[in-house]
């Protein structure tokens, strides 16, 4: 619950601070994997679909930088699960709130690039017999590819990376995902 409400006012800021900038929403979905511990002789699915909710504004006008913008996002990652001989599982669920900044150079007039670098708070839950969970600060970074349809309409592709840390295991998620984002 408390990562909901993280979220809920980290869009609501970020949208209410950009009184006289152009806004955008976007939403994608697509297959994730999360770094997980399989050791030997054991069964590993470290694959899942995720999904990221984000919203940003343009900043360049008051950067001198053309298409700096601001974001935040809610990305779910997931879950990986490992099982030793069927017996016993363990499973890793991954989710991350990031705070950054995002550059869109154009390519043509229709496809854009995206370059995104910030900070994520990344939550990290394990189950089973070694269950743990943590909330920590990482780095987040991400690369994409926008098709404008037309002035509001987008259709995207992202690829984002984290690491998350669950106190007793580490590793890397990310995500590759495709969807639509409408600017305003």
């Amino acid at each position: 619950m408390k990562m909901k409400q993280l979220v809920i006012g980290a869009v609501a800021l970020a949208m209410s601070a950009a009184t006289s900038a152009e806004n955008y929403i976007g939403a994608t979905i697509g297959p994730s994997h999360i770094d997980i511990d399989c050791g030997l002789g054991t069964q590993c699915d470290d694959g899942d679909t995720g999904f990221k909710l984000y919203g940003g504004f343009d900043v360049s006008h008051q950067a001198s930088l053309p298409g700096l913008a601001l974001e935040v996002a809610y990305i779910d990652f997931g879950k990986a699960n490992t099982s030793i001989l069927s017996v016993t599982t363990q499973s890793i669920e991954v989710s991350a709130l990031t705070f950054g900044a995002a550059i869109h150079p154009k390519f043509t007039s229709a496809l854009t690039g995206v370059a995104r670098l910030g900070l994520a708070y990344v939550d990290a839950k394990s189950s089973g017999l070694f269950a743990s969970s943590s909330s920590k600060l990482k780095l987040h970074g991400g690369l994409g590819l926008e098709y404008s349809l037309n002035r509001q309409f987008k259709l995207v592709g992202n690829a984002d990376f984290t690491s998350y840390d669950t106190g007793r295991q580490s590793g890397s998620a990310h995500l590759l995902s495709i969807g639509a984002q409408y600017g305003f």
